[in-house]
């Protein structure tokens, strides 16, 4: 069975679908789930005016303390 693995990296966007299957008698297992964003807001949205982006101080780190187990 151990020949039978794989592992795959899937990424999706807000309002975005991803649909898993697995063949019939095996299960797919969810590993390192990461919802978030990995730059601030002045690279990921149209850009701010110069006084705006002097005032974002954003944590982008995503990191909940209760989701690592």
């Amino acid at each position: 069975m151990m020949e039978s693995l794989k592992s795959n990296l899937v990424q999706a966007c807000d309002n975005e679908r991803i649909i898993l299957h697995c063949p019939k008698n095996t299960q797919i297992l969810l590993d390192n789930i990461f919802y978030g964003r990995l730059v601030p807001s002045n690279q990921l949205c149209p850009s701010l005016t110069t006084k705006q982006q002097f005032a974002l101080d954003e944590d982008i780190s995503c990191d909940v303390v209760e989701a690592h187990a």
